[in-house]
């Protein structure tokens, strides 16, 4: 199993995910659960923002896992151009995947209004998401009620 920035970082590349700007850490992280280890995310007080994809891929190999940031209102960078977007957006985007049961609430707009957040925070953060699922994952973890059932 890789264990060095530049195995993880080749292992990234021989899968043609984009690794440039991940950070040591993030690189490893994305590279082991690629691998199918299960790593919960967590981000530390104080730590820069957090490298979306990542966070999420981690979150779905661990079957929605994870330690929420210790700072409320911890950014997380999209990497789509865009402005970083709160954490728990990812979290919120997260719980909803694994959801067993339709619910009531989990359509982008109401938990928007619910969470006092940017409607297109979701829509952004549920892109990268979507983005995430065609990575060739050793266990895959599909939404057990399909994608995108909140907008049937």
């Amino acid at each position: 199993m890789p264990t060095n920035t530049w195995s993880a970082r080749g292992h990234l590349e021989s899968l043609g995910v984009d690794h440039a700007t991940l950070t040591h850490k993030d690189a490893v992280t994305f590279s082991y659960s690629l691998h199918g280890w299960q790593l919960s995310p967590a981000t530390p007080a104080g730590a820069p923002p957090i490298a979306a994809r990542v966070w999420l891929f981690a979150a779905l190999n661990t079957r929605g896992g994870y330690r929420a940031p210790e700072s409320p209102g911890h950014p997380a960078d999209l990497e789509d151009g865009g402005a970083p977007v709160d954490s728990v957006v990812l979290m919120a985007l997260i719980q909803r995947h694994f959801l067993r049961e339709p619910a009531a609430g989990w359509e982008d707009g109401a938990l928007a209004a619910a969470l006092g957040l940017d409607h297109e925070d979701f829509a952004r953060a549920q892109r990268v998401l979507d983005q995430l699922l065609t990575l060739p994952a050793r266990n895959p973890r599909p939404a057990p009620l399909g994608p995108h059932w909140w907008e049937r």
